[in-house]
């Protein structure tokens, strides 16, 4: 029989441990959510932009070099900090399902890989080597932009959601399979029902003015923020964690 890796898991499921991990998601949220808002918080400029490059950054010339550099900035550490809190959810789910623990350790070892300096980042490099061009020559701006964006960012987006996707989905399964503490409506507190509501405030304020903008590019931040102050605002009590400690026991002393 194939021993399987329990780099992570220690024997002891503790509840202050995962509130504190949860503690630090939310902060790592705001953060990288200040990012993210500093990257869109700008007028568009081109009221029919034609290539992706356009689209994406059609809001550029209304961004300082300073926005862009903290904007960049922020999400790094705040990302590695939300990267971090997600072994709590790892945690959570591995005394019940070494199996779904496992494919969530991988999605958050692609979140450590890929977010910070590959999708975040390297956004604000290219937002003001674009914008830089731009005033330069228009075309040449737009035929390099497009270059970096579909030989780099994309196929690093393309890669963190291939290995951030089933994460998500596992999360979802384990809490409503009653796989962890929690009571199995804390299923909900997911990136993908976090999302909804950024997505929907930008889309009344007008992803083309400022506001709307910068709250859109917030939409992943405002995901995991929702996920972690779910979590922590309906962490289980001791007793349940002493409980549910029990009960994982008994079906290991079972299974053997």
């Amino acid at each position: 029989m194939t021993k399987i890796n329990t780099i992570g898991i220690d024997d002891n499921l503790d509840r202050g441990r995962i509130k504190k991990l949860l503690v630090l998601g939310i902060i790592g949220s705001v953060l990288t959510g200040a990012g993210d808002f500093l990257v869109g918080f700008g007028e568009q400029t081109d009221p029919a932009p034609e290539t992706l490059a356009e689209n994406l950054m059609a809001n550029v010339l209304n961004l300082s070099d300073t926005q862009l550099i903290a904007g960049g900035l922020f999400g790094v550490f705040g990302i590695l900090l939300e990267a971090l809190a997600f072994f709590a959810i790892y945690r959570l789910m591995a005394d019940s399902s070494l199996k779904y623990a496992h494919i969530y350790r991988a999605g958050i070892i692609g979140y450590i890989w890929l977010a910070p300096i590959g999708c975040h980042m390297n956004i604000g490099i290219l937002n003001i080597a674009y914008k830089h061009l731009l005033q330069l020559d228009e075309a040449v701006a737009a035929e390099l932009a497009n270059k970096l964006i579909l030989a780099f960012y994309v196929p690093l987006w393309i890669m963190l959601v291939i290995l951030w996707l089933p994460a998500l989905i596992v999360q979802f399964k384990a809490f409503s399979e009653g796989l962890t503490p929690y009571p199995r409506y804390a299923r909900w507190f997911n990136v993908f029902v976090g999302m909804i509501p950024a997505l929907i405030i930008s889309a009344i304020a007008g992803p083309e003015t400022a506001l709307g903008g910068g709250i859109g590019t917030m939409f992943l931040s405002f995901g995991n923020l929702f996920t972690f102050g779910g979590l922590l605002a309906a962490l289980p009590s001791e007793k349940k964690f002493e409980e549910f400690r029990r009960k994982a026991e008994q079906k290991k002393v079972q299974s053997v």
